[in-house]
């Protein structure tokens, strides 16, 4: 089963076919519990890490994907509520520590990372699994040290609001948009370059040239799939990485990015990120820059 799920995970597009993974493993009839879901998700990590130490070529995508679901997990877990009726006592106590009960009884791990005063410079990773506490954590860390200050980025609006209620206010809350925005998205908008929504097929059909023997549709979607993993993967430079493996030709078949349509690809979104990034580009000519980039 695990080897099943491994070959699903390495073979998913998106975070939403990991969710859609997850929530069939999860479904009411199954026997896995969370613990053993979000574990068999920390292996295949796990072994994607290993693979990249043995010059094995995986796409950064698949990492991003992962680890992505796997927050999603965490948050889902650490919001979920029963009814009160049916509410036990260790989620109870759960809530209370969220909201900064200082009767709470840490464990030992929890206690230990309290125990430990961040230097300036100094990196400190809490690994854990889904819904055992590592953002209330954070939150006694927070309260414990109130003479630092603290920087919480999470990737969305929701969570940074619900960051800001139960953090101490030495911690700004922040999505990583928001941060992005305030350091180098104001500058684009303040120039008009800034697109709040991603770049359409249908404005990259006029950035692009007209190539014998291909659509300029079809290959405007492939150039926006490639500008789209770009965004999401943690590389400074565009490449064939970040192609799509499948197109859809005009008569609606599945095909293969070729070798060579995966190079002019790159050589095509490249062009359309260096004019994104141009400050002073003609923000008229459709090279605007968009949240994601």
């Amino acid at each position: 089963l695990w080897a099943v799920i491994t070959v699903m995970v390495l073979y998913s597009d998106s975070v939403s076919d990991l969710q859609k993974l997850i929530a069939c493993l999860q479904r009411p009839c199954s026997t896995l519990s969370v613990t053993e879901v979000t574990e068999v998700l920390y292996c295949v990590a796990l072994l994607l890490h290993a693979m990249r130490d043995k010059n094995i070529p995986i796409t950064n995508r698949i990492h991003y994907n992962l680890f992505y679901c796997l927050y999603l997990m965490e948050n889902s877990s650490a919001t979920t509520q029963l009814p009160v009726e049916e509410e036990p006592m260790a989620s109870q106590c759960r809530q209370d520590l969220w909201a900064g009960c200082p009767e709470i009884k840490l464990t030992h791990e929890q206690q230990k990372i309290l125990n430990h005063k961040i230097e300036p410079g100094q990196i400190v990773k809490i690994m854990a699994f889904a819904g055992t506490g590592k953002t209330s954590t954070l939150v006694k860390y927070a309260e414990k040290f109130a003479d630092l200050n603290f920087l919480y980025v999470t990737f969305n609006k929701a969570a940074a609001d619900r960051g800001k209620r139960v953090f101490p206010r030495n911690v700004t809350c922040k999505t990583f948009h928001s941060l992005a925005f305030g350091s180098v998205g104001r500058q684009y908008k303040d120039k008009g370059k800034l697109n709040f929504s991603k770049m359409s097929v249908y404005s990259i059909c006029f950035l692009i040239r007209n190539r014998e023997g291909q659509s300029l549709f079809i290959r405007a979607k492939t150039v926006s799939k490639t500008l789209e993993n770009f965004f999401a993967s943690p590389d400074e430079e565009i490449c064939e990485e970040h192609t799509p493996v499948l197109f859809k030709n005009t008569q609606g078949n599945i095909n293969h990015v070729s070798p060579w349509e995966k190079k002019i690809n790159v050589e095509e979104a490249k062009e359309i990120w260096h004019n994104m990034k141009d400050l002073n580009g003609d923000a008229e000519k459709r090279y605007k820059l968009p949240c994601d980039g």
